[in-house]
C-alpha cells in the first residue's frame, strides 16, 4: 500500500524517515498473510505454535483479543479458522511509526498508510485537512475533517472488494460502502472502522456514541452519510471543489 509522511518545513530528519520505513517492512514481513515466510504464513501453516512467536506478534494477538471482547465479537485476528490480525497491525504500525517520529524530535507531522492517517501539530497554514473519499468516484471527497493530533480511519468495500468478514459468521459484511472512525489514537481508531463495517451503520455508531472521543461517518450503498452527534465539529462547513452530491442527504443519529 503507499505509506507517506509528511511534515511541515523544515522537515523530518531523514535518519528518523529511513527508521520508519525500515520498521514498516519489518512489520510486514512479520504479520502479512501474504508473504509465506511471515510468523502468520507459519502459525496457519502450522509450523509454529501461537506461543512461539516472537514477543511483538503475541503483543499484538493480546490487543486483538481485547478488542474481540470489547466489540462482542465483530472484530477478531481468527476469521474461518486462520490468523489474519491485519485489521489492527496498520493501525499498530502507524502508531509505532509516531512514537519514533516524536523520538527524533518531530512536533507536527502526517503519516498516511492506505488512507488510515495520523496527525500531530499543524501544517503550515492551520490544521492538517483530511479527506473522507467518495466510496464510488475518486476524484470527489464527501467530507473534510480539520485535524490537530487526531487519526483518521477508513474500512470499507470500495477499493478491496468484499474483504472485510463478519468474525461471527466467516461471511463478507457487506451493508456499507465505507466507515469513517476519528479519535485520538490510530490504533483504536482503525479497529473500530472495521468493526463498525461488521456492525452496520446504526449499530456502528451506537457502539462509537459510548466511546469518550471517538466520532464515525458511515456510507450506505444508497450513498447517504450517517453520522455520530460530534462528527460535525470536526468538519469544515464545505467540502469545497469536488463535493459529491451524497453530502446533501445526510441522516443524523
Amino acid at each position: 500500500m503507499p505509506i507517506t509522511l509528511a511534515a511541515p518545513e523544515p522537515g523530518l530528519p531523514e535518519e528518523a524517515v529511513a527508521d520508519a520505513f525500515s520498521d514498516l517492512r519489518w512489520v510486514d514481513r512479520t504479520f502479512s498473510p501474504f508473504i509465506p515466510e511471515s510468523v502468520v504464513s507459519l502459525i496457519n501453516r502450522g509450523e509454529i505454535r501461537v506461543q512461539e512467536a516472537p514477543a511483538e506478534v503475541l503483543e499484538v494477538l493480546d490487543l486483538c483479543a481485547r478488542f474481540e471482547r470489547l466489540t462482542n465479537g465483530c472484530f477478531s485476528a481468527w476469521v474461518r479458522g486462520r490468523l489474519d490480525p491485519s485489521g489492527l497491525v496498520k493501525g499498530w504500525a502507524i502508531d509505532r511509526v509516531c512514537s519514533r517520529l516524536e523520538r527524533s524530535g518531530a512536533a507536527s507531522y502526517m503519516v498516511d498508510a492506505g488512507g488510515d492517517i495520523a496527525v500531530r501539530g499543524g501544517d503550515v497554514d492551520g490544521p492538517w485537512r483530511v479527506g473522507v473519499r467518495h466510496p464510488l468516484e475518486k476524484d470527489k471527497v464527501v467530507r473534510v475533517v480539520e485535524a490537530n493530533d487526531l487519526a483518521v480511519a477508513t474500512s470499507g468495500t470500495y477499493e478491496k472488494g468484499d474483504h472485510i468478514l463478519d468474525p461471527r459468521t466467516g461471511l463478507a459484511a457487506t451493508t456499507l460502502l465505507s466507515f469513517t472512525v476519528i479519535g485520538p489514537d490510530i490504533l483504536q481508531a482503525d479497529v473500530f472502522a472495521t468493526s463498525a463495517c461488521v456492525m452496520g451503520w446504526e449499530e456502528g455508531l451506537r457502539f462509537l456514541d459510548n466511546l469518550p472521543g471517538y466520532e464515525g461517518y458511515a456510507i450506505d450503498h444508497h450513498l447517504v452519510g450517517h453520522f455520530t452527534r460530534g462528527f460535525a465539529r470536526y468538519c469544515t462547513a464545505t467540502c469545497g471543489e469536488g463535493q459529491s452530491p451524497a453530502a446533501s442527504s445526510l441522516a443524523r443519529v
